[in-house]
């Protein structure tokens, strides 16, 4: 296990916030959850063009089977955030990404998880692939410390 972090940095733009203020929108931040994570995907994994072949071809499903988001200060037009995505609790057939947003100040400004799980389409969970396990193992978390509110839902 490491403590290491895959960075995304994000420009916050005007359609991302609401009308008054230029608050960013709280959707935005799963939506970069999941842009960070196909992001992490794409660099991390070599064979992710196969494994996503075997997702056209409706043999391997990925699944977000549970998602926390705890949002703890505003992000505004015009900040640049930082996005430390991170793993942790490899299973059989799942893991759990976490996910910390801060603003250029360095304040934590969201935490967030997923869980994925894998499965054939047909309801029948299957392994994880292997390299994405290789991936996963190599930005695993085990110091939940950096988190305030992720850690009191860990393990």
């Amino acid at each position: 296990m490491t403590d290491r972090a895959f960075i995304i940095r994000h420009k916050v733009y005007f359609n991302e916030t609401n009308a008054v203020g230029g608050v960013v929108y709280f959707s935005n931040y799963v939506k970069w959850q999941g842009m960070s994570r196909e992001k992490y995907f794409v660099d991390t994994c070599p064979d992710w063009p196969e494994i996503m072949k075997h997702v056209y071809e409706l043999k391997l499903n990925m699944i977000t089977v549970e998602e926390h988001s705890y949002f703890l200060q505003h992000a505004f037009f015009g900040d640049d955030i930082t996005i430390e995505l991170r793993t942790g609790n490899a299973k059989k057939f799942s893991f759990d990404m976490f996910f910390l947003m801060k603003n250029g100040r360095n304040e934590t400004l969201y935490e967030g998880m997923q869980k994925l799980a894998f499965d054939d389409f047909k309801g029948k969970y299957v392994n994880i692939p292997e390299s994405m396990r290789r991936s996963v193992d190599s930005y695993s978390v085990s110091d939940f410390s950096i988190f305030t509110r992720l850690k009191k839902i860990q393990p």
